[in-house]
């Protein structure tokens, strides 16, 4: 601490007067200060009322002091880990994952927001899946057309083999595609599963 005062102290006789230097020096000054004593690790806990709906304890860096913030972090976090896909995200949220708080306070509005804001996330990402899939089964239907005309009208043997390979590789890139989707629903969304 007290090398920062003298590093303030030898850049405000360097470059500025000393008001300037004064405001350079308090700011950072009192942000270090503010941030070290008041913010830390908090478990919400049932025995504090933080706990989320599903019976998880997240923790959560928030103001301990007096007057702080720990039980809205913690009805944010709790908000964020919605299960909530199908229907209205507003009235699923409302009526699952934040109906613990009452409604119109702080801890019921920071809930809401992150479990909305997930639901709608998890909502599109699922759309976009769905389009990515829809894209690949219009290919591979079109691929297995393709290539079932060229081996009815092939007129050699070598013809019959390179469509009977064609097929052999729309098969494949189907069950890549599948495996994808898995692969991907578990590694980004986790416990919420797409509906379809």
């Amino acid at each position: 601490m007290l090398v920062i005062i003298l590093i303030s102290i030898i850049i405000m006789k360097m470059k500025f007067n000393a008001k300037k230097g004064l405001v350079v020096f308090l700011i950072p000054f009192a942000l270090i200060v503010n941030v070290s004593a008041v913010f830390e690790s908090y478990k919400c806990v049932a025995a504090d009322g933080n706990q989320c709906t599903d019976g998880s304890e997240p923790t959560v860096m928030c103001d301990t002091g007096a007057g702080g913030n720990c039980p809205v972090i913690c009805a944010a976090e709790c908000g964020s880990a919605t299960g909530c896909m199908s229907g209205s995200c507003e009235s699923c949220c409302s009526a699952g994952t934040c109906n613990r708080y009452g409604a119109g306070t702080d801890e019921f509005d920071a809930c809401m927001d992150a479990c909305v804001g997930t639901c709608e996330v998890n909502k599109q990402f699922c759309e976009i899946i769905l389009i990515l899939q829809s894209i690949a089964i219009g290919l591979a239907v079109l691929m297995l057309t393709i290539n079932g005309f060229k081996w009815m009208t092939a007129d050699d043997a070598s013809g019959r083999t390179d469509a009977k390979r064609g097929v052999y590789y729309v098969f494949i890139g189907l069950a890549l595609v599948i495996i994808a989707f898995a692969l991907v629903n578990y590694l980004y969304i986790g416990e919420v599963t797409c509906p379809f």
